[in-house]
């Protein structure tokens, strides 16, 4: 089970946390036209080289999830290093990602009927560390990837005016199979489109980690702050 999460992990956060470069390429007639291919040295020297397909999708939260690809790629670009400069390398991709990723909702998700026994506080503890865990992981497990190809997938049809949920799709094509990551995008009060859930061959993150979470906090007796003051320390 552990080597699954790891594979989710390295592979569902690949759009929103991808360490490598941004290539953009053409991909048919009526889209834009661009290539740029960089190269990029990971920690044990392998080169990774990544092509991740930019295009107008007419929709504001499959935009979104495009436009944070090339974001997050255009600051790793700069050669943080996720595994000897972790703090460094959250703090970068907060300021990238907390706008566009509901982590809190998430976290609050993830602790499921064991929120309610949280105090405020507490829930935002779970959420800091819930997004560290992530982000750590997925940094450190990257150097394996290598020749893959992202594309946000788009839309059907155009988003209803008052629509406040749908899922975006995006395929992570490699050399050998090609995987398909469904975001779960939310539209809050404030009109923002916000991510609050994954799904990838089946595999619910979200409720992936309520089951961890669930089975931690049975482990520590019941005891709900222990078990946020412990998460990802294990």
């Amino acid at each position: 089970m552990a080597e699954k999460i790891i594979f989710v992990m390295r592979v569902v956060w690949l759009p929103v946390l991808l360490l490598s470069v941004l290539s953009v390429v053409a991909v048919a007639e009526d889209k834009v036209e661009a290539e740029d291919k960089v190269e990029v040295e990971v920690e044990d020297k392998v080169v990774t080289e990544v092509k991740v397909i930019e295009k107008p999708l007419h929709s504001a939260p499959h935009q979104l999830v495009q436009d944070t690809t090339i974001k997050v790629l255009t600051a790793l670009n700069a050669g943080l290093d996720p595994v000897e400069e972790p703090e460094e390398f959250v703090a970068e991709l907060s300021v990238i990602l907390d706008p566009v990723i509901a982590f809190d909702y998430i976290a609050k998700g993830v602790m499921g009927v064991h929120a309610k026994q949280a105090s405020d506080a507490q829930v935002k503890q779970f959420a800091a560390a819930f997004k560290l865990g992530l982000v750590t992981t997925y940094g450190k497990g990257m150097a394996g990837f290598s020749d893959f190809e992202v594309e946000v997938i788009a839309p059907d049809q155009p988003l209803a005016e008052d629509q406040r949920r749908i899922t975006v799709t995006q395929e992570i094509r490699g050399p050998s199979e090609t995987n398909q990551v469904f975001y779960s995008m939310a539209r809050n009060r404030q009109g923002e489109w916000k991510m609050i859930n994954v799904l990838l061959n089946g595999i619910n993150l979200g409720e992936t980690f309520r089951g961890q979470f669930a089975a931690a906090v049975d482990k520590n007796g019941g005891d709900v702050g222990k078990t946020i003051r412990e998460w990802g320390k294990g």
